[in-house]
């Protein structure tokens, strides 16, 4: 049986940073104690290349995420699996913008069941892995927000058709 994980989490940098961030796989150690020594088997973000490291939360487990499909900045899907977890998972992260932020949206599921002892089976792994790592992402990018270069406070944009127009000030 396959139980379907929806998460969403938020956060104040532009979809095309976040993006950035999320594409350069050597951020994912950084960013949070879930993953470890990550690397590309493949030419990166292309189908059937494969990201290969170990995962150290909730369980540690050699890793091996399989590139479905890959649209940069708005739509990632993987498989991941391996032979000493017992079990398989897949996983398809979008990035949108709404409302002034960009939201990622995490929806997995989980097939089969660890073989190692775990709360919620195959399914908590899946919780406990996402629950953790996105919301330690989402932090990343906002504290890259502040790199973003500023509009001088006294500057003020004309809306012009199709388009918005900066004005230098004074």
């Amino acid at each position: 049986m396959c139980r379907q994980l929806s998460y969403s989490v938020s956060t104040v940098l532009p979809r095309d940073r976040v993006w950035e961030l999320f594409a350069e796989i050597q951020n994912w150690p950084k960013v949070s104690d879930v993953y470890n020594d990550l690397r590309w088997s493949g030419f990166p973000w292309i189908p059937h290349s494969c990201i290969l490291g170990s995962i150290r939360y909730p369980h540690p487990l050699p890793l091996r995420y399989v590139i479905e499909n890959c649209d940069p900045g708005s739509l990632i899907s993987y498989v991941a699996h391996g032979t000493e977890g017992g079990f398989a998972t897949h996983r398809a992260i979008r990035f949108e913008e709404r409302d002034g932020r960009t939201w990622i949206e995490v929806n997995s599921y989980a097939a089969g069941e660890p073989s190692f002892a775990i709360a919620g089976g195959s399914y908590g792994f899946l919780k406990m892995l996402t629950e953790r790592f996105f919301p330690d992402f989402a932090r990343f990018c906002d504290s890259h927000a502040y790199d973003l270069p500023r509009v001088p406070a006294d500057s003020f944009r004309l809306a012009h058709r199709d388009r918005v127009r900066q004005e230098p000030p004074g």
